[in-house]
C-alpha cells in the first residue's frame, strides 16, 4: 500500500525526511551507505525529526526509527539481524533503540523504488514552488495541473514550507534567507543516484 492510498504516519515522514536530508546535506551517504549512529545523530535526530512527525515525542520517535530499520515498507536496507532486533524490540511494550545499540556500526542504505518495485531509480530535488505542476518535492507525486496546491494529495506534506538546509528551521517556499541562522536557503539541484544494496 503507498502512501497515497493510505493517511500518512510518523514513519512515512521520517522516511520523506531522510531522502531529503541526504539528498540536500549528505548526497555521500546516497553511494557510500551510513551506520545507525549517522542515522541517529546527523539525519533524523530527534530533537530536528520530531518537528515533522504527528506525535513529537521520544518514544514515538524510537518507535517509528526502530520501524524504519526493521525493514518496514523497504525503505532502508540494513542487516537481517539487525531488522530481526528490530522486530523483536518491538513486540515489547515499551521499544528503545538501545535495544539495538550492538548494531552501531551496522551500513544501512536508502532504498528508492519506482513504482512497480524497481530500485536503482535517480532522485532530484523537487521545485520549491507551491504551484508546479511537476510533481511533490517530498514524495514526487503528481500535482494537480491547473491548480495551486498548499498540501500534496499523496503524502499530505505542506508545499509552502521548507527547511533550512543548514539549522533545519521551517521557512516559506519563497524566502531566500533563513530568519534563525542567515544561512542561504537555496540548494543545489544536484541528482542523486540511490541503489538497492543487498541485505
Amino acid at each position: 500500500m503507498s502512501a497515497g492510498s493510505r493517511s500518512l504516519d510518523d514513519l512515512d515522514r521520517l522516511a520523506f525526511r531522510l531522502s531529503r536530508v541526504i539528498r540536500q546535506q549528505y548526497p555521500q551517504f546516497a553511494s557510500q551507505g551510513f551506520t545507525l549512529i549517522d542515522l541517529e545523530e546527523r539525519l533524523l535526530p530527534f530533537r530536528e525529526a520530531r518537528r515533522e512527525m504527528a506525535d513529537g515525542g521520544a518514544e514515538s520517535w524510537e518507535r517509528a526509527m526502530l520501524r524504519l530499520l526493521s525493514g518496514e515498507r523497504d525503505v532502508l536496507g540494513a542487516d537481517a539481524e539487525l531488522r530481526d532486533a528490530c522486530r523483536r524490540a518491538l513486540a515489547l511494550p515499551s521499544p528503545t533503540l538501545a535495544m539495538v545499540r550492538s548494531w552501531s556500526n551496522c551500513v544501512l542504505t536508502l532504498v528508492s523504488h519506482d513504482g512497480h518495485g524497481a530500485c536503482d531509480v535517480d532522485i532530484k530535488p523537487k521545485p520549491v514552488l507551491a504551484h508546479s505542476s511537476s510533481g511533490c518535492r517530498y514524495c514526487g507525486g503528481r500535482l494537480p495541473d491547473g491548480r495551486r496546491a498548499t498540501f500534496c494529495p499523496h503524502c499530505g506534506l505542506d508545499l509552502t514550507k521548507r527547511q533550512c538546509p543548514a539549522c533545519s528551521t521551517e521557512l516559506d517556499a519563497g524566502w531566500q534567507f533563513c530568519v534563525t541562522c542567515g544561512r542561504s536557503a537555496e540548494v543545489a539541484d544536484t541528482p542523486l543516484r540511490i541503489t538497492r544494496v543487498a541485505s
